[in-house]
């Protein structure tokens, strides 16, 4: 038992896991994200990817992929969320969540073609929309119930209109430059009790 508490930090260590200390492996399940997992055991997302650098890309989890869960000493059952967010379009992050220097994005900048279709990325009803809405331009927000919201900005064109309820996947705007932008995309958000949130946490 000795020799198991010594070796588990050096392997850490060793496989660049930035944290060193007590703590257990989760093994993925269907259908869990990053997110529901931190959730589950009460651990920070963003402490839980840092602690999991060794995992090729630890915001987008396999089935089987193997976590480790900082301080937790046992299994935690992790509910997946009835929520199951998708990408709003396909394409290259050029820009993260967090800080980057002295500047701070709140939500990720994904790459795309004017005029790309934008999608929904989980059902709910379309509670703001507005064409000139600050430095965002063409700017969505979906209201997706269980306290959770998700944006899209930078449109070239909106195709919902405020109350309307949507689906998954469904067509809500056109990828564009407006606003701000430097180049044709979509900036997307996810927020939890109006707190935005990393959303490569809970996308697949």
């Amino acid at each position: 038992m000795y020799a198991r508490r010594v070796l588990l930090p050096f392997l850490l260590v060793i496989s660049g896991c930035s944290f060193v200390g007590p703590g257990i492996y989760h093994r993925v399940g269907s259908g869990e994200t990053l997110w529901n997992i931190a959730e589950a055991y009460g651990v920070d997302s963003d402490r839980l990817a840092e602690a999991n650098r060794r995992i090729s890309d630890p915001d987008r989890l396999r089935e089987g992929d193997m976590v480790y869960i900082p301080g937790a000493r046992r299994q935690a059952d992790v509910a997946v969320a009835r929520l199951s967010f998708i990408w709003p379009l396909q394409g290259e992050v050029f820009r993260e969540f967090g800080r980057s220097g002295h500047r701070r994005s709140l939500g990720i900048g994904i790459k795309a073609r004017e005029g790309e279709p934008v999608v929904a990325s989980e059902s709910g009803e379309v509670v703001f929309a507005s064409d000139d809405f600050r430095m965002y331009g063409r700017t969505i927000i979906i209201d997706h119930g269980d306290e959770y919201a998700t944006v899209y900005a930078h449109n070239s064109r909106i195709l919902v209109e405020e109350g309307a309820r949507v689906s998954r996947g469904e067509k809500i705007a056109e990828a564009g430059s407006s606003g701000r932008a430097e180049s044709p995309g979509v900036y997307f958000e996810v927020r939890y009790r109006e707190e935005p949130r990393n959303p490569m946490h809970f996308l697949p």
